[in-house]
Parts: structure tokens; C-alpha cells; sequence
């Protein structure tokens, strides 16, 4: 009864007493300017120290939040905005957006980065460039006010063409806004490759402007959305491109239909049928159509002009040419709208002619296997192979009058000879191609006014086996395979040219380690010293004498000092696609190779973050995830449900365990 009687006492009580307000904060003083009058102290190409005692109330409208801006937040009052400067992380625990808020900006400094205005004090030098510096730590709260939250601020409604320096620095809104089609299948900015981002978006009048992304935004590694819509975001210019930056991505709000689809009612073609529509004349593509196909090219090696790609599925492979330069990579998964478009001839190869980007959007990434083929087979049925990736074995290359690729080569097997072309302007054209029988992958293609029948090779790597200047230049799996199972020096002279498919500044693999590949295997190269080779570099590894040597079970050549390596390049590795079941079936073959994994899904015994062991399980297997606990992300929690995964297939710790480590979180997808 007595307890009874409290409960009900206390309901009473509480019903009957007001919630005491909240504190706010008010700003002590009240503004005697504006952020225009504030932009008048401006002087382009000049830092001014503020002497004026120049008082203003603004709105944040962008603070660091998503890590999108950093050590900066945006602010805005009637008269236009300005980034402001602050020396400081984790700004939006203290000024969040719809924060109101007082600056005194006596003793600030006004000036600009590559031509946007910022707020800040002072200077400060890096490589010989001044640059505005920000209000250290300690002094912000001299300068800086809060006031009261949730104050709301507006967009103001613009179209891409309206746009004018008086929005620089405040919130605006795009209606009827959509990605690029180009850019469809990637995300905001490149995590991997530690690079920010711009992304073009365009209205339905093929107005563009970018979009720009730090690779240290929370959601840098989200993929971009198809669709149409509202963008919000603050706009800001780098000398002289307009750029637009989110806060979030709530800011975009692409639920309509895109403009520049067909309403998602296109036919897939074969590209076989394509090809097959081509009778000796210039013709159109018909109506509603589309294909998909993988990116054998490689843009990245310059061995093909930028307009161009060449796109392969299970039928056939053709060429795509663009009005302007594209951006897909090899292993591009790309689906083309060719509804109307013109299907010709260019020098004897058959294309797809001047299509505008937008027509082609990613959608993920996918190997192609070299068909093998001796020459004969290939000039016997050359338009069947056109565009598509072969390989030619137990061959020789040979050039009259010199030792490069650069220009016109012969190679050469049992069966026949056919040309070998590479562009003057192509990476590695002035590298001298080995000599003695080599295996060589490379695309079938046509050219000149001759219209010659030719093979070009993507990238150094497509050659294996023959010798360069003395020394043999040894595939990585035929490499694998001389391992007689104990520590060895390699024997005789031998050459490596393959591209490291590790990266060293996610820290996933140890400094003096880097996971290398090439057209047939990949192996462990482990350096005297940390090394700075990156993601996608082109090497040439001199591994002669070299100890030849497991650790932990895992093929590595050790102990190799830095003047053994000369990077050539840029280049890329597409992944595999294998289920767990062919991995562990194949695995040592597959060592040190940079696979893709389908429907798998990751858990671990009493955790849910990637560092340490977790498992891999796919239907068809399972295997470790193994993440080192140095590695960058850790600590950051691994998605649930069904994945996408690519990793390199490793080997590690006293039970030599098999698994797969990935580079960064961006490996994982949804």
C-alpha cells in the first residue's frame, strides 16, 4: 500500500510541474555588418588583416560533421556567405549546422584558395606557397560565438546556368539534377586510391557541373545513385570551375526517372549482333537498344587514344568511340545506350561512333580470360576475334631496325606471324620488348591506311617469359612453380614485370611488403627497408639471385633492395570473380592474386570489427578475413548481409591459415 501510494504521488507531482527551459546560448553582442560588407576587405591575390571592428550574426550552414569540409564550416547571412577557418576537428559538436553565430573579426585575415574567399588568421607557408592560415585551437573562442540552435536557413533555388559568385559559400538547391551517366557505378571519392573526387552531374539540358568529394567524407565509398532529382548543397569554385560540395547524403534526393534514359526500356544486344548488322556500310544501331560488356582496354598505359575503349562480352568484342575522352578503367563492367548510333569503320576496325559519355554508365567490375589462339587460327577468322583479348604462346617478337615496342613489331609463332602495333605516345613504348619465346596478351585490332591486321599489347605485363638485355623475363605462376620448397636463391638472371596490387597506406600489409601481379600469378615482394611503391604502379623487378623463401606459407622474394625496381607506370589488375570453393581448390596458384567474391557474407566469434580473424562464408565455402590491427579501418565495423568482396589471397600466422585480406573498407560492397 505504501509503495502504492508514492507511484501515485509522484505521477501527481510531475504532471503538475513545468520542464524548466533549456539554456541558450546567446551571442553578447549585436552585428554592426554583413558577410557582403565583410567581403569588401577582400583584395584578390592578397591576405588582409581585418582592422575594422566589424561585429556579424551568420548561420552555419556546413560544418565537418561527414568530414566532407575539414577544419572549416560554412557560414551565412543574408548578404552571401564564406568559408571560415578554424583550427580544429570535430567543429560540429561546438557550431553544428542551423547553429547562429557571432565573429568579431577584428584581427582576422581575409583571403582566398584558388579563388574562393576565406576567413581565417594569418599565414602560413608549404612549398614556397603562402596560404590563409586558420584561428588556432586556443584563440577561436576570442572570435567565435555560439548562439542559439536550430536555426533554419533556406536553400536558395538556382539552376546550373543561374549560378552566380553571390552564392559562392551558401546553401543552394538543383532541382532536376542526375549523375553523368559516365559516372553511374562509382562511388563519391576514391578511398583506396586516397584521392578526392569530381563527379559530373547535369540538368536535361546537358548543363554540367561538378561534384566534389573528399576521400575523407563518411561516405566517400558510397556509390553514386541513378535517378533524377534535388540536389542541396554549398558552392564553391577552384580558379575557375564551379564545384559543387554536400554535407551529407541527404543533401541529394534522386527518386525521379533520369532524363537521359529511355525509361529503362532497352533492349540488350549482343555485341556479336552488333557486328553482325555491319555490311560494309555506315549504318545506325537500332532504336532502344543497349550492351553490356567488360573493359579490356586500359587508358591508364595510353596504349589506345583517350576517346576510345574497347568492350568484350561472352559474343564478341567491339570498339566504342566517344566524343570526349572516357574515364572507364579495364574490368569496368559498362553498360552503352547505342539506340541510333552509328556503327562504321575506322581503318578497317569496326566501332561505335561518336557516342556522348553519358551513354555509358558502370555497373561494377569483371575479368575477361584471354582466349589462346595460335596466329593462323586468328588471320584465318580475324573479324570473329576483332576487339577481343588473346593470347599467343611460344612465341617470338622481332623489329626490323631497332629494340621497342614503339610503332610496328612482327610476333611470330609456330603457325604464323601477324603485326604487333604500339602507339608512339604509349607508356612503355620506349621499353625494349624481351627476346627469345614469350606468351603475349593483347587485343586484335586494325589500323592504318593499310588497314593492317594487328595484336596490341594493354600494358608491359601482357608479355611474359624471353629474356631482356641477359635476363629471362619469367612469368610469376611459371616463377611459383621453380620453387622447390625450401629457401633458395632464384637462380640465374630473371626479370619480373607485373603491378602491385597491395596498399601500403592502409597499412593492411606490412611496410616492407608489397602483394605484386601479373597476367599469370602474383607473389610477395618483402624490401630490405619500407617501400613507397603504390596501388597500381607498373614494375620491373630485377629478382636474380634473390632469396626465394616462404614465411608463414606465404611465396615471397626477400630481402630485395630498392635499385632493384623501376616503376614504368600506371597500370590495374580487374579481379578474378571466384566463389571460396575454386579459391581454396586453386590457392596456391591463386597466392598473392587480387580475387572478387559474390554473395558472401562476413561474421567473427564476439566482435563485429574487421581487425583479427574474421570468416568468410559464401555457400560454396569458407575462409579467414584476416585484417591486420594496424590497418587504418581496423576498428571500423564490417557490414552485414550478403557482399561483394575483393581481396588478395593470402597465406599467414603459425597455423599458416588460408585467407583473404582486403585493402580498404571500399573492397566491401553492398
Amino acid at each position: 500500500m505504501c509503495a502504492l501510494y508514492i507511484g501515485v504521488a509522484v505521477s501527481c507531482v510531475d504532471r503538475d510541474i513545468d520542464i524548466p527551459p533549456q539554456p541558450v546560448d546567446e551571442i553578447p553582442f549585436s552585428p554592426n555588418g554583413t558577410i557582403a560588407e565583410l567581403k569588401t576587405h577582400y583584395v584578390a591575390g592578397k591576405f588582409v588583416a581585418i582592422a575594422d571592428e566589424l561585429l556579424l550574426h551568420a548561420t552555419v550552414v556546413a560544418d565537418d560533421r561527414s568530414g566532407n569540409f575539414y577544419k572549416t564550416i560554412v557560414i551565412q547571412d543574408s548578404t552571401g556567405g564564406i568559408e571560415l577557418k578554424l583550427n580544429r576537428t570535430g567543429l560540429y559538436a561546438q557550431f553544428p549546422v542551423g547553429m547562429k553565430i557571432g565573429i568579431k573579426a577584428n584581427g582576422l585575415t581575409i583571403g582566398d584558395y584558388n579563388g574562393l574567399i576565406q576567413l581565417g588568421q594569418g599565414t602560413y607557408q608549404s612549398g614556397g606557397t603562402t596560404s590563409l592560415a586558420g584561428i588556432e585551437d586556443v584563440l577561436i573562442e576570442q572570435y567565435v560565438y555560439a548562439g542559439p540552435r536550430g536555426q533554419q536557413v533556406l536553400p536558395r533555388v538556382r539552376t546550373v546556368n543561374s549560378l552566380t559568385a553571390q552564392d559562392l559559400s551558401t546553401l543552394v538547391q538543383l532541382d532536376q539534377m542526375e549523375f553523368v551517366r559516365s559516372e553511374l557505378g562509382k562511388s563519391y571519392a576514391d578511398v583506396a586510391g586516397q584521392r578526392s573526387s569530381n563527379l559530373l552531374i547535369t540538368d536535361c539540358s546537358d548543363n554540367q557541373i561538378i561534384l566534389r568529394t573528399s576521400n575523407y567524407a563518411d561516405f566517400a565509398a558510397e556509390f553514386v545513385p541513378e535517378g533524377n532529382g534535388r540536389i542541396t548543397c554549398i558552392l564553391g569554385k577552384y580558379r575557375t570551375d564551379a564545384q559543387l560540395f554536400i554535407r551529407d547524403l541527404s543533401d541529394i534526393r534522386f527518386e525521379g526517372p533520369n532524363c537521359q534514359s529511355s525509361g529503362g526500356n532497352l533492349k540488350e544486344m549482343a555485341i556479336r549482333d552488333v557486328r553482325a548488322l555491319y555490311s560494309g556500310l555506315s549504318l545506325q544501331a537500332p532504336d532502344s537498344t543497349k550492351i553490356t560488356g567488360t573493359v579490356i582496354s586500359d587508358r591508364t598505359e595510353s596504349n589506345i587514344t583517350s576517346k576510345n575503349l574497347v568492350l568484350q562480352d561472352a559474343s564478341a568484342g567491339i570498339v566504342i568511340r566517344f566524343l570526349s575522352s572516357n574515364t572507364f578503367d579495364l574490368g569496368d563492367l559498362v553498360e552503352v545506350d547505342i539506340s541510333r548510333q552509328e556503327i562504321s569503320e575506322y581503318q578497317g576496325l569496326l566501332q561505335l561512333n561518336n557516342l556522348d559519355i553519358s551513354r555509358a554508365k558502370k555497373l561494377g567490375t569483371n575479368a575477361i580470360q584471354p582466349r589462346q589462339i595460335a596466329i593462323a587460327e586468328l588471320l584465318n577468322d580475324f573479324e570473329m576475334f576483332e576487339s577481343t583479348l588473346l593470347q599467343v604462346q611460344e612465341a617470338n617478337i622481332s623489329k626490323v631496325g631497332g629494340t621497342s615496342y614503339s610503332g610496328t613489331c612482327t610476333l611470330t609463332d609456330a603457325t604464323g606471324s601477324i603485326d604487333l602495333f604500339t602507339q608512339s605516345y604509349a607508356s612503355f613504348a620506349g621499353l625494349s620488348f624481351p627476346t627469345g619465346k614469350v606468351s603475349v596478351v593483347g587485343i586484335a585490332g586494325q589500323g592504318g591506311n593499310l588497314q593492317a591486321r594487328q595484336m596490341s599489347i594493354r600494358k608491359p605485363d601482357d608479355v611474359t617469359g624471353g629474356s631482356q638485355g641477359g635476363a629471362e623475363l619469367i612469368g610469376i605462376l611459371d616463377l611459383r612453380h621453380s620453387y622447390p620448397g625450401s629457401t633458395t636463391p632464384v637462380s640465374g638472371n630473371k626479370i619480373l614485370r607485373c603491378t602491385v596490387i597491395s596498399d601500403r597506406t592502409q597499412e593492411n600489409t606490412t611496410g616492407r611488403n608489397a602483394h605484386v601481379q601479373d597476367q599469370t600469378g602474383g607473389i610477395v615482394l618483402r624490401f630490405t627497408a619500407n617501400h613507397t611503391y603504390s596501388l597500381g604502379d607498373s614494375i620491373e623487378v630485377d629478382i636474380s639471385g634473390q632469396e626465394f623463401t616462404e614465411f608463414q606459407g606465404l611465396l615471397e622474394i626477400n630481402n630485395l633492395p630498392f635499385d632493384r625496381v623501376k616503376v614504368l607506370g600506371k597500370g590495374g589488375v580487374t579481379p578474378r570473380t571466384m566463389d571460396i570453393a575454386g579459391i581454396l581448390a586453386n590457392f596456391e596458384d591463386l597466392e598473392s592474386t587480387l580475387v572478387q567474391i559474390e554473395q558472401v557474407s562476413i561474421t567473427k566469434v564476439g566482435g563485429e570489427i574487421y581487425s583479427g580473424t574474421c570468416l568468410l562464408d559464401d555457400g560454396t565455402g569458407q575462409m579467414d578475413l584476416y585484417t591486420r590491427t594496424a590497418a587504418l579501418f581496423a576498428n571500423e565495423k564490417f557490414p552485414s548481409g550478403k557482399l561483394r568482396l575483393t581481396g588478395i589471397v593470402n597465406q599467414g600466422g603459425t597455423a599458416m591459415s588460408k585467407q583473404i585480406s582486403i585493402r580498404s573498407t571500399s573492397d566491401v560492397q553492398p
